[in-house]
């Protein structure tokens, strides 16, 4: 990243509208237009379809094939994010890995609370599994809060005795709804999109009960054995730095394969700002290629 691209990038999310001080539908708004700066991958098709009562949209890029599929969960703390807000990144993920995407439209909190989005979430890879997708030609992936997801979804699946993805990959996950990692204060001067208020305030709209540490909300916690292998991206000017770090080390002692890529000086979920960063672009180039040599 050059110090140009990186103040320029820092100017404007500082210069965007504060997003402690607003209400869920005013937050999503302002969330959108932020994130809402990537284009598709030149030549992409969408369609949107129903999975199993779930909104997913599905897209294929030039040279992609439809017999490989990303199945894809936004980030956003569970309040905020939708298919707009990520629909650039997705596309090009989708592009380096050659694959088509289906990213899902899962309900939000406050108005949905858990367990709603992981519901939605296992629906949308069951829909998958119904329709003929053969479970080793499916990666899971999100970034953010659609990290957690993923591997909430996953948690559920194989306690439901559903068939395993060949792969997941995850984008500074938020894994640990407890804020218990130590680089949620002491990242704090760094980060420019994250901060300790808006991890527990959209942690209590997920669910207000504070019962944080359930696996099911904070895989961090989660038994994790019989996972597929994990790809992990995280950069160093993070609040959830650590979110990576411990899931890392908690997924490889129960014996999952893991791929952790730590990124210096990049903030939460540079990836969606690839059109901005170069970093954005390498980073899914390099998750797309991971993805590739784990997908049949």
């Amino acid at each position: 990243m050059s110090e140009a691209q990186r103040v320029a990038l820092e100017k404007k999310i500082r210069s965007s509208p504060h997003l402690e001080g607003l209400q869920p539908p005013e937050l999503r708004v302002a969330y959108d237009k932020l994130c809402d700066v990537t284009p598709p991958a030149p030549g992409s098709t969408f369609s949107q379809e129903t999975a199993n009562g779930v909104r997913v949209e599905i897209g294929i890029t030039p040279g992609a094939t439809s017999e490989r599929t990303i199945l894809f969960f936004h980030g956003g703390g569970y309040v905020v994010g939708s298919l707009a807000s990520h629909r650039g990144m997705v596309s090009l993920l989708g592009e380096a890995a050659g694959m088509r995407t289906v990213a899902v439209d899962y309900r939000l909190a406050p108005e949905h609370l858990y367990p709603a989005a992981v519901d939605d979430a296992l629906s949308a890879y069951r829909w998958l599994l119904d329709g003929g997708t053969a479970p080793g030609s499916i990666a899971v992936c999100g970034d953010s809060a659609g990290g957690g997801l993923t591997l909430a979804m996953l948690l559920r699946a194989r306690d439901e005795r559903l068939p395993m993805p060949a792969a997941a990959a995850l984008f500074s996950p938020f894994v640990d709804l407890t804020g218990s990692g130590a680089s949620l204060h002491e990242k704090a001067p760094e980060d420019v999109i994250v901060t300790p208020d808006i991890v527990h305030a959209m942690g209590r709209a997920y669910h207000p009960t504070g019962e944080h540490k359930n696996p099911y909300i904070s895989p961090l916690f989660a038994d994790l054995r019989r996972f597929p292998p994990l790809f992990i991206q995280v950069g160093t000017a993070e609040c959830l730095f650590d979110d990576s770090l411990r899931l890392a080390r908690h997924a490889g002692a129960a014996g999952v394969a893991v791929e952790l890529k730590i990124w210096p000086r990049l903030p939460h979920v540079w990836q969606i700002f690839a059109a901005e960063l170069d970093e954005g672009a390498q980073s899914l180039a390099d998750a797309g290629r991971y993805i590739r040599n784990h997908v049949k």
